[in-house]
């Protein structure tokens, strides 16, 4: 199961004077909040046509629990980052809460989206407080038909589509594939003597105990799977950097030479022997010794799972969903106990005897998706690399220092690049316009700047505001006097279309 962080734009051609009709992040995307009942708000957003918001990038925080519910977005497919969904229409995001919404209620929103012309904005926060609707919007509230069938308001579509009914069949298959290696040995002999007791349980009563032995195990997991998909984010922004996104691969490629069986996952002898220590203490066959001890066992049985269960948190952790968080890991422990369930009720003779060729062939097969998954994880270190053979920029953080660069031009025609990580339509220009020999044999004669906004930091934001821009890619031009030109390029330009852009420049400068 592949990580989704982002997505491709839509690649259109931009004009000298697409910078003008572009509209503000808050006119582009325009967020507030309304309550549905005392445990319910929605988060709507009115999104501007031409215009779009990417589903992943969208969170909330607030300070009572809660519960979003991203209704299903429109899949858009990208050659190099796999399919992704956004929204073109205006969307509300149920929101609920186990405690009460407060009359003056808030909750922090962030989201981040694009115009069609190929300009991202950078992410953006607003406080949304119930009560203040956007002063434009006060006769457009969201009726039936201003959102689309297909992304209902309630978002409770998606559990019906195929799309989280079908992932959690995936993570409840990995559990049961997890069980057939030798990772659930250690709970065989639990579950006979807590579980089981005294050995006089009825078949009814052991598999009732046996399934809230589970339950106490797929708690922890839950548990895992939530805190997983609440700190998504901080994934997101440590993997943009080279060296995390090495380590990350590294780890990976480690757990891969664990399932391989190069060496083993497990804890420690002192540890395992109190693990038993505890368990042998706890009563057999009553229900809520039994519940605490299969919490516990997630402690036994995790270093024996530890690997493909990091390649599932680090999924989950891109999904920035606590609810399929929680029941993506709930489904992998269900499936991990399953086979407990039948010991449980029918004792050790049920299972089958599976010969060591086949627990060694499933551990491969994990084996071998972590490989994948470094593989994948590692894809933007080969996409640096190739750029490297392509221009090379002089980086630009503040105004101060592009005045400098051009000043120090000579003469020479300037060629500023707004760039950012998080705007895909950058990395097209980079890797499909920037990498065309013509394109680069045309720029040898020029100055090239890179002004780098990802950080989006005050520095970032005043020289965005200087040339009247809302988010990269842009580009902009000088003439031999220094002076920036009229010809820009706003979004994403095709090689063909950007070299007329600097044959159009070159004649002018002539």
């Amino acid at each position: 199961m592949m990580l989704r962080i982002v997505f491709f734009l839509l690649a259109l051609l931009g004009t000298a004077h697409a910078a003008d009709d572009l509209l503000p992040p808050e006119k582009a995307f325009q967020a507030y909040m309304v309550q549905i009942d005392d445990h319910t708000v929605e988060a709507r957003f009115k999104v501007a046509p031409g215009y779009y918001l990417y589903r992943d990038r969208i969170s909330f925080k607030a300070n009572l629990p809660i519960q979003p519910e991203l209704p299903k977005g429109i899949e858009k497919n990208d050659p190099s980052f796999g399919k992704v969904q956004v929204y073109k229409h205006d969307i509300a995001v149920r929101i609920k809460s186990s405690t009460p919404f407060p009359l003056d209620a808030a909750i922090t929103a962030k989201f981040q989206g694009c115009a069609e012309v190929g300009v991202c904005y950078p992410p953006q926060t607003q406080l949304l407080k119930l009560g203040e609707p956007p002063k434009d919007a006060l006769d457009q509230l969201f009726g039936k038909s201003s959102i689309p069938a297909e992304i209902g308001p309630s978002g409770a579509d998606i559990y019906f589509s195929g799309g989280l009914l079908a992932t959690l069949g995936v993570f409840f298959l990995g559990g049961l594939a997890l069980a057939l290696t030798s990772c659930m040995y250690p709970l065989i002999p639990i579950v006979s003597g807590i579980v089981l007791g005294n050995g006089q349980q009825g078949k009814m009563r052991a598999l009732g105990l046996t399934f809230t032995y589970v339950q106490g195990l797929a708690l922890s997991y839950t548990l895992i799977g939530i805190a997983a998909a609440a700190t998504g984010t901080l994934l997101v922004v440590a993997l943009q950097q080279p060296f995390v996104i090495a380590l990350f691969s590294l780890f990976f490629v480690l757990m891969a030479l664990a399932m391989f069986g190069l060496f083993d996952l497990q804890l420690s002898g002192r540890i395992q022997s109190k693990m038993n220590d505890w368990s042998n203490r706890l009563p057999g066959g009553q229900f809520t010794s039994v519940f605490a001890m299969g919490a516990l066992s997630a402690l036994i049985v995790g270093p024996c799972i530890a690997p493909p269960l990091a390649a599932a948190l680090a999924y989950l952790g891109q999904t920035g969903d606590l609810l399929l968080g929680g029941s993506a890991l709930y489904m992998l422990a269900l499936g991990l106990g399953l086979p407990l369930l039948a010991i449980g009720a029918f004792g050790g003779s049920i299972l089958p005897r599976l010969s060591g060729s086949v627990m060694r062939g499933v551990k491969i097969v994990f084996g071998i998706l972590l490989l994948l998954m470094a593989v994948w994880v590692a894809r933007p270190l080969w996409e640096k690399s190739g750029s490297e053979t392509g221009p090379q920029f002089t980086a630009i953080t503040s105004e101060q220092e592009l005045n400098q660069a051009i000043s120090l031009a000579n003469g020479k025609m300037v060629m500023l690049d707004f760039y950012a990580d998080w705007c895909i339509a950058c990395k097209e220009f980079e890797r499909d316009t920037l990498s065309d020999p013509q394109i680069q044999k045309s720029l040898a004669d020029m100055v090239l700047l890179r002004a780098d906004v990802t950080q989006n930091n005050a520095a970032d934001q005043a020289l965005l505001k200087r040339f009247k821009l809302f988010g990269p890619p842009a580009i902009l031009f000088t003439g031999s006097n220094g002076q920036f030109l009229n010809e820009r390029v706003i979004g994403y330009q095709s090689p063909a279309a950007f070299q007329a852009t600097l044959e159009r420049l070159k004649q002018e400068k002539k």
